[in-house]
């Protein structure tokens, strides 16, 4: 019995010195980019309102007042409520230099200094300028800048993702037959966080002044794209 399993053993060793190893596939590294351009359908005008005064109560009294008059002149031309968001609320105190400089710093403000500033969302892409006009005329320190995009842009990341995928796979066979190799499969896929995305278009940036015409805009397109990372395998 000894005797046939030393048989066996030997049988067994032969045949797994006889099999071939394994090849490990070959990886592709490569990254892709792709993008979509469309049409926005939704503009963003940010505006400041700024009031100083000698006390802090009468500073935030004033900015509040001014507003609530730009909130309700942009609400007449049927923006709704929420939204006008909030997007920074600062106070601060510069007490006045004593003696006074015979030449103060231009637009130099002593005391209390409210700044707010919000975001109009406009729905209707025409109603843009009118924003603008209308905060402006109801007291609006500044329009810190109009910008064009997409209010849902789920279908634009799709569409750029696809075609960033598709670069990447363009590439890697590309590499694979400059090695003598096809691609086979994949190994890892990702979405490059912190690229791509949507770019706006930002179209002005102004202190207020009295407009003698009314302000329009020709916004063009905005830009959609992804950035993918992949793992190809391939082999010959």
């Amino acid at each position: 019995m000894k005797q046939h399993l030393a048989i066996l053993a030997l049988l067994l060793a032969a045949t797994t010195a006889a099999a071939p190893a394994a090849v490990k596939p070959t990886q592709i590294a490569v990254g892709g980019a792709g993008s979509v351009t469309m049409m926005p359908d939704v503009a963003t005008v940010n505006v400041s309102v700024v009031t100083t005064a000698d006390n802090a109560g009468d500073a935030v009294s004033r900015n509040n007042g001014t507003y609530d008059r730009v909130a309700a002149a942009v609400e007449r031309l049927g923006i709704a409520k929420g939204d006008i968001a909030l997007s920074y609320y600062n106070m601060e105190y510069t007490p006045r230099p004593n003696p006074m400089p015979s030449n103060p710093p231009p637009y130099a403000r002593y005391g209390y200094t409210v700044t707010r500033s919000f975001a109009v969302k406009v729905k209707q892409l025409a109603k843009a300028g009118a924003v603008v006009d209308a905060a402006t005329k109801a007291g609006a320190t500044q329009i810190n800048g109009v910008f064009f995009g997409l209010a849902d842009d789920h279908a634009a990341r799709a569409q750029a993702t696809a075609k960033a995928v598709a670069d990447a796979r363009s590439k890697a066979e590309q590499l694979a037959a400059a090695a003598g190799l096809h691609v086979t499969g994949i190994a890892s896929i990702s979405l490059d966080a912190g690229y791509g995305g949507v770019r706006p278009l930002p179209m002005l940036k102004m202190a207020v002044a009295a407009a003698p015409t009314p302000t329009t805009f020709n916004p063009g397109d905005v830009t959609v794209s992804e950035n993918v990372t992949i793992v190809f395998t391939a082999s010959k």
